[in-house]
Parts: structure tokens; C-alpha cells; sequence
């Protein structure tokens, strides 16, 4: 009996000391800038896994949106778009822009009012701005939600956002450590293959060690140092960009959504940020110059005169705040005045 209760207690302290030296390790990590993995609450509560595209946006969804550097309201109405119930069908004489893209057209930390698109609606006469941003997305499922949704709108204009982490993340499989998405590949010819559809759902254990990474620093580090490095928990589609022309997936992406555009008749555009810049070789000044050669007209905001990063981005997060916004629905809509091309058309009556 003494001998049982006497390894009870060395186990027991034993248990003890684990727990102690892991919470002081954690707390050291920690102290050092090592967290978790950082989730947004935007993943658990706004996004809905969807077969083709990865994840839309959470029909029906109201809250309050609130990771810490801001504080906002979030509606998304019945067509899944970030904003008031709005038609499909276009009114009458009115011009409908379309804008697409991830967290920067989603409106990521401000008011629906403050976004951009907003902006564009109250400012120009006889014009309609359809919101079908969707936090998190690539070009790859901006162009699919493009082709699959977006042409319900009976929309003038597309206006593409493109932002610094789209380069890379167009070659990926598996985004924020969890969540599937379609990729596309270039085959020989040149030509976009999609791949990745019907999109993968996380397992069980895969949701279950990102719950462990997304609360301990100690889980991350061990996953981090398992894998040789924080991009190895990336699936990349057939291989890695090539350094010798990095950016050749992106831009045929960008082509193929001007040509979903023009079959639609309309006029195309895109609207280019650096944030969350990490392509492993290219750079953003590459990617818009290519893009510029490919005949595509681009807004580049933080080249634009008048742009101040510290007045226009969300202190600690880097999205654009309200400033920025607005500085951006000016840029947006000097391009629409001075595009002959965008002049409204008539509704066509079935």
C-alpha cells in the first residue's frame, strides 16, 4: 500500500512539474512574440464551406465583428453578399460595377457604408455597386465566384482587387493552416486546368490540431519545427512558382477574369495593394507591370499620389480603414469617368 501511494504522489508531481515548465514555457514564447496561430473571427463565424469555391460568405449572418483592432457590423443578406438585400436583376438605367476580390472589396475593419464600393454608389449618379468580395479569397476563387455568381448581376464593370498575398496563395491548396480551396494549374499550352474540386473538408484531426495551434505557441512550434518551417503547412497545387516567371499563373487569372468580363460586355479593372506581400521570388512591382503589358488597366493605390499608409491603414492590421477607402472610391471613380467604355446600358427585357 505505502509503495502504491508513494508512486501515486511521484506521478502526481511529476504531472505537476509537466504542467508548470509547459506554462512557463508557453509564457515565455509568448513573451518572445511566439503566440498561436492567429485566427480571425471572421473564419469561425462568417465564412460557409462551399463545394466549389472553398468558403462564401455565411448567408443570413448579423454580428458584430470584432478582432481586436476594430470594431464593426457585419450583415450578409440572402445572396451571400456583404451588405443590404439587393436584386440581381439591374435597374433601369442605372450603370452596376461589380466588385471582386477578397478582404480589401469585402470591406476587412470598417463600416459597410465606409467600404469603398459604398463610396462609389453614393458619389456617382445612376450607378449601382454590387459588393461580391469575400474575405480571403485568391484570384483562382475570385474568377470562379466570377464565372458561377458573379454573372447573375447584369453588371457594367468588374472591378478586381488584388492584394499582396494573392501571388502566392493562387498556388495553394489548403489556406490558413485549415481551410481547402480550388487552385487552377497551366498546362503545356498555357491553358488554366482547375483542380481541387469538389474542395477537400478539414478532417477531424486536422480541425483538432489547429484548435491546439490556434491556442498554444508550444503546439504551433512543434508543428513548425516538424514541418522545417511555417510554409511547409501550405499544399501547393503541381510545384512552386517558377522564380524565372513567377507571377505567369496570377496574370493568366487576371486575363481570364477580363475575358468572363467581356463576354458579359463589360469593362474590366483592376485595383492592386502590396499588403500581406510573401511570394517567395517576384515582387508586386513585377506582378503590375506584367499585368500592364497584358493590356490590363490597373489602379496601383499605394503608388497613387496622395496615398499616406499611416492616415489610410488600420493601425496594427494593415486593411485599409475609412481614409483609405475613400481615397480609393476617388481613384475608382475618376477611372469610371474617364472611361468611355462605361457609360450605363439600357436593361435588356426578356
Amino acid at each position: 500500500m505505502r509503495t502504491s501511494t508513494g508512486l501515486s504522489r511521484r506521478i502526481a508531481l511529476a504531472l505537476v512539474s509537466i504542467a508548470l515548465a509547459g506554462a512557463g514555457l508557453e509564457f515565455a514564447l509568448r513573451l518572445l512574440g511566439a503566440g498561436p496561430v492567429a485566427v480571425n473571427p471572421d473564419q469561425r463565424s462568417l465564412w460557409a464551406y462551399h463545394p466549389h469555391l472553398g468558403w462564401t460568405n455565411r448567408v443570413g449572418h448579423r454580428g458584430v465583428f470584432d478582432n481586436g483592432h476594430f470594431r464593426v457590423h457585419v450583415a450578409i443578406n440572402a445572396l451571400g453578399l456583404r451588405g443590404p438585400e439587393v436584386t440581381a436583376q439591374k435597374p433601369a438605367s442605372t450603370r452596376r460595377v461589380l466588385v471582386i476580390g477578397d478582404s480589401f472589396a469585402w470591406g476587412f475593419g470598417v463600416e459597410y457604408e465606409e467600404i469603398f464600393g459604398t463610396r462609389l454608389a453614393a458619389d456617382l449618379p445612376n450607378t449601382d455597386v454590387i459588393n461580391g468580395g469575400v474575405s480571403g479569397y485568391s484570384t483562382d476563387q475570385a474568377l470562379l465566384w466570377l464565372r458561377t455568381e458573379g454573372r447573375r448581376y447584369e453588371h457594367d464593370v468588374v472591378v478586381y482587387v488584388l492584394s499582396g498575398n494573392d501571388d502566392i496563395m493562387n498556388h495553394m491548396q489548403l489556406a490558413y493552416w485549415i481551410y481547402y480551396k480550388p487552385s487552377f494549374r497551366l498546362n503545356r499550352g498555357g491553358d488554366l486546368v482547375l483542380q481541387g474540386v469538389p474542395v477537400l473538408r478539414s478532417s477531424a484531426s486536422e480541425r483538432f490540431r489547429h484548435a491546439l495551434r490556434s491556442r498554444s505557441a508550444i503546439a504551433k512550434a512543434i508543428e513548425v519545427a516538424i514541418a522545417g518551417g511555417e510554409a511547409s503547412f501550405v499544399y501547393l497545387a503541381d510545384s512552386q512558382p517558377d522564380p524565372r516567371d513567377p507571377h505567369r499563373l496570377t496574370v493568366a487569372l487576371v486575363d481570364a477574369m477580363r475575358e468572363e468580363a467581356s463576354r458579359a460586355g463589360a469593362s474590366f479593372v483592376v485595383v492592386a495593394n502590396s499588403q500581406f506581400w510573401f511570394s517567395p521570388s517576384g515582387s508586386h512591382a513585377r506582378l503590375i507591370g506584367e499585368l500592364r503589358s497584358a493590356g490590363h488597366d490597373v489602379i496601383d493605390v499605394e503608388s497613387e499620389p496622395g496615398w499616406e499608409p499611416e492616415k489610410m491603414q488600420i493601425t496594427g492590421d494593415g486593411h485599409w480603414n475609412a481614409m483609405g477607402h475613400d481615397f480609393v472610391a476617388g481613384l475608382v471613380g475618376d477611372w469610371l469617368r474617364s472611361n468611355a467604355k462605361v457609360s450605363p446600358k439600357p436593361r435588356q427585357i426578356e
